[in-house]
């Protein structure tokens, strides 16, 4: 019965008809417990499957809100599915961490497996996805619907999630609520006339006086209404008499006082399944028959009347191969019922039950955090055994396990050890960073053997530096490095760490070469391929702070031939990927360096996207200067959602995401994008920098900075901005030849002759560096050139840019020569080359430095005619994708998933869902079905045989 929520109803209705098309939807259902939210909830659910539709659905619990990711594996079936992703997705969370891997790298692994996996989904057909009570959904299952919520438009899904609370206020909840393909419903209860209608077609009849007056109780509430007349019913206390429905004599005396009588009210309907369905309560608002099985001691087919009694009373429904509550407020009745102190001792029989059945560690782990503090001898013993696996299955509720467990041992139990040891492992893959640092430095100390111990080091060092305590990792590795009992692997790899932290630290070089070639000797006397290349990667770091950029790139390559046959460290080898990359930039070695982008994109996918996100960074940067901005932005797009895992082992955490902003900025101020780039501004360079690793990641960020400072027509701020690059730090990485040219530029507008000399100066020693001529040397020839007003040196730095790259450093070039030629009054040739310039950069869409440069030419008295390029790009239509774009656009019309794109463009997932987003931005289209269309629109006509 449908009373007062027709519109609610035909907005569901609405958004299950739109995925016929191809569009998706996201409905928020709001509102108080049993207002009808479920009921909306099945609507969707029956309305979809009749159509033939995927349909999945699932309840957040108290249980499920302290697992990772409970509530989507659940709702997705991903335990109980057999298909190859489903498999995939079960072998990843029973994957043991690695100290050596990237931290979270597994959770994040599966968060985006499961993405997948609904997008595979929606390739085959359109698909819903229910949540009920998902105001309680655990945080990380959060993260991913909102995720598939921001692109649900695009796809054939239809996202359906019913909250008690407002979830357009908490913080970090569902703020993207507003979008247009998002719809928030907030159920209100019945007003008088709607409860009068409702009971009338619930009995046949209008309410009499006195059933209004006792409906009043239920405060407008449909399943409070409905629990009430179902127990008026069932104990023949309403009648029908002079055409309304009325209580009998005496019978408002019988009413039960209260809702969570009538709730449970509902047992003495199925008096042999109550104990049953009592601790099935004490399981979860979702259950596995099996897991109640084995805590009944019963077998399932001794179990099967009572179920099915339940279903048909309407306490327990089916949901798969599980069994769910009709509504969770019996669940939760049902749960109340039992006393606080039995309740305890019940979770605490139900787990050990599920441990000597051999149940999987979260489920028995579940169950011990509802019994709150126990303290029984099996609870130890099976915890000693199960800590690694639980903590690759689930780090948070081994987090909260385990410290429970360390709080009731006695300090001289002999399990202590183990458990601070398993205690520091799951901190360190939920990123408590300071709380790991405690427990691993604890754990340095009970570890038994050297391998525990160093292994602890190590998690405290990569603690320590996410934090930024540099100096405290410094110090714990040369202590456990003064070990005797040390082997050849460790001391490779702490080694490494150590290098890596002198470098990052105080800069300095020598020591940390030095350190690094012990590493490299150590790795090589072990035949540990993890010690190898990690020593190998830090000496092509170290090697391109020198300069010497051929034996970075050779080392770099070193590390990624040791690690060939070595699937199990992907962050490792994505890092050797990016030094091979920034090595390759430096040589000027364009096209190269490119081939190793898409290098790094199938190393992600090969490893399942166990790489970790801080590998968006490095190719935002290469594709910037290559001036492909808008795959630039994609890429960075990519590591948005976990800015916790920005991070290479040994860098703190600020470096990373501090160099993403700044290319974000960058790209939004040349693009003069107003609206956003004050906010991209304001982010990070600011705080202290107190080491290399931070001073290196900013130049982005200031070189925005200052150009925001010159469109503002303060050309004096914008100088003192960049003036900080002129000065490099002992050990610092800054490629400060990049932006010499800039630097001279404004100078020159400021008549300051010495700033000018300074730059010169610089850049002459950064091109004496390079042991191979490369970018510095490009650089320099540019600099000249502009600083004496020669055109011949920036014509032999074009020359340069024109065979090798990069296109950003062409066009710049390009202009810089269009000036000095201006000043030479070689008009043609001036307007000739600058028509070349203002192309390229129509071509990225960088109206300010079109703007730029027409002023300069101004400025000597040229302005550019009918020889002038062709107009800027388009801000919309299909002349306004760029190639990625429509090259994605025809794979989407030949049907192709997001996945399979990705697959055969060695492109991330994110990445090409970013692209997708900015294609019907600019088509102004919602749906992939739209886009099929305009490609075919767009198709050139095919030419018959003659």
């Amino acid at each position: 019965m449908w009373v007062g929520r027709q519109r609610e109803l035909r907005v569901v209705r609405t958004a299950v008809a739109r995925l016929a098309q191809g569009a998706g939807s996201v409905l928020w259902l709001v509102g108080e417990p049993g207002i009808g939210k479920s009921a909306l909830l099945t609507a969707a659910a029956t309305e979809a499957a009749g159509r033939g539709y995927q349909v999945f659905r699932a309840t957040a619990d108290q249980l499920s809100q302290q697992s990772s990711l409970s509530v989507l594996l659940t709702c997705l079936g991903v335990r109980q599915g057999t298909d190859p992703l489903r498999a995939e997705i079960t072998q990843a969370l029973r994957r043991p961490p690695s100290p050596l891997s990237a931290t979270g790298s597994a959770l994040a692994a599966v968060a985006e497996m499961l993405v997948a996996l609904v997008d595979e989904s929606c390739a085959v057909a359109p698909t819903v996805l229910i949540v009920d009570d998902a105001h309680r959904m655990d945080g990380p299952s959060t993260v991913v619907w909102r995720r598939l919520a921001a692109h649900a438009e695009q796809a054939p899904l239809l996202l359906v999630a019913a909250h008690s609370q407002d979830p357009a206020r908490p913080p970090g909840r569902t703020a993207a609520v507003g979008r247009s393909h998002e719809h928030l419903l907030r159920l209100a209860p019945f007003d008088e006339e709607e409860v009068a209608d409702f009971l009338a077609q619930f009995l046949g009849a209008p309410p009499g006086a006195t059933l209004t007056q006792w409906a009043g109780a239920a405060m407008g509430n449909p399943l409070h209404l409905r629990e009430l007349v179902d127990v008026l019913l069932r104990e023949n206390l309403i009648e029908v008499v002079d055409g309304h429905a009325d209580l009998c004599d005496g019978g408002a005396d019988r009413v039960p006082p209260a809702l969570t009588d009538s709730l449970v009210a509902r047992l003495s309907l199925v008096p042999a399944a109550a104990d049953t369905v009592r601790t099935a309560a004490l399981l979860g608002t979702e259950f596995a028959v099996t897991d109640l099985s084995v805590v009944l001691g019963r077998p399932v087919r001794q179990l099967a009347h009572e179920l099915q009694s339940a279903v048909a009373a309407r306490i327990l429904a089916s949901s798969g191969e599980r069994m769910v509550f009709w509504h969770p407020l019996i669940r939760q009745a049902l749960y109340d019922t039992i006393p606080l102190s039995l309740r305890r001792a019940l979770h605490l029989d139900l787990a050990r039950e599920l441990a000597a059945a051999g149940t999987g560690p979260v489920s028995v782990a579940q169950q011990l955090l509802a019994a709150g503090v126990v303290e029984s001898q099996w609870v130890p013993d099976w915890l000693e055994t199960w800590a690694p696996a639980l903590t690759a299955s689930d780090p948070a509720v081994a987090v909260r396990l385990l410290e429970t467990q360390l709080g009731q041992l006695p300090p001289d139990d002999r399990r202590r050890p183990a458990f601070v040891v398993a205690l520091a492992r799951a901190l360190h893959a939920v990123g408590r960073w300071d709380e790991a640092a405690e427990r691993a430095r604890e754990a340095v100390t009970v570890a038994t053997g050297s391998d525990e111990c160093c292994e602890m080091c190590w998690l405290l060092v990569r603690a320590l530096n996410r934090r930024g305590r540099t100096g405290e990792a410094e110090v714990v590795l040369r202590q456990v490095l003064a070990r005797p009992d040390l082997s050849d692997p460790w001391r490779g790899r702490l080694l490494a760490a150590l290098a890596l932290v002198e470098r990052a630290g105080a800069g300095a070089l020598d020591e940390a070469d030095a350190t690094a070639r012990g590493a490299l000797a150590a790795g090589e006397r072990s035949g540990d391929p993890y010690a190898t290349a990690y020593a190998s990667t830090v000496l092509s770091l170290t090697s391109s702070v020198r300069r010497d950029h051929g034996a970075a790139l050779r080392h770099a390559d070193r590390a990624l031939a040791v690690l060939a046959g070595h699937p199990e460290h992907p962050d490792l080898e994505m890092y050797a990927v990016h030094w091979r990359m920034f090595s390759l930039q430096n040589l000027s070695r364009w096209a190269e360096a490119e081939t190793a982008l898409w290098q790094s994109g199938e190393i992600r996918r090969r490893a399942g996207y166990r790489a970790g996100v801080a590998t968006g960074v490095p190719e935002a940067v290469l594709l910037y200067w290559c001036g492909q901005w808008d795959d630039a932005r994609a890429a960075l797009a990519r590591v948005a959602d976990e800015p916790s895992s920005l991070s290479y082992a040994g860098l703190r955490r600020g470096g990373p995401a501090l160099l993403g902003r700044g290319v974000a900025a960058l790209i939004a101020v040349r693009r003069e994008e107003h609206a956003g780039v004050e906010e991209h501004l304001r982010s990070g360079a600011d705080g202290p920098l107190d080491s290399v690793a931070d001073r290196e990641s900013r130049d982005f960020l200031l070189v925005a900075r200052a150009l925001r400072a010159e469109q503002q027509g303060d050309l004096r701020r914008a100088l003192s901005t960049l003036s900080p690059l002129l000065h490099r730090w002992p050990g610092e990485m800054t490629l400060t030849h990049q932006w010499l040219a800039d630097l001279i530029r404004l100078a020159q507008a400021l008549d300051d002759r010495a700033t000018v000399a300074a730059v010169l100066d610089l850049g002459r020693a950064e091109a004496e560096a390079e042991r191979v001529p490369g970018r510095a040397a490009a650089m320099q020839l540019r600099c000249v050139g502009l600083a004496t007003h020669d055109p011949e040196p920036l014509r032999a730095a074009v020359a340069h840019y024109r065979s090798a790259g990069p296109r950003i450093e062409l066009a710049a070039t390009l202009e810089d020569l269009a000036v000095v030629l201006a000043g030479h009054g070689m008009a043609a040739e001036c307007r000739a080359v600058a028509a070349e310039a203002v192309e390229l950069y129509t071509g990225i869409n960088a109206p300010w430095d079109i703007r730029r440069t027409e002023a300069r030419l101004r400025r000597q008295g040229v302005r550019r005619g009918a020889s002038g390029p062709r107009a800027s790009r388009p801000a919309s239509g299909w002349a306004a994708l760029t190639a990625t774009e429509r090259r994605i656009a025809v794979q989407v019309a030949e049907g192709r998933s997001t996945s399979e794109i990705a697959t055969s463009m060695f492109l991330a997932r994110r990445t090409v869902q970013t692209h997708i987003s900015r294609a019907l931005a600019k088509l102004g289209l919602h749906s992939r079905v739209q886009i099929a269309r305009e490609v075919l629109r767009h198709a050139e006509p095919q030419t018959g045989a003659r």
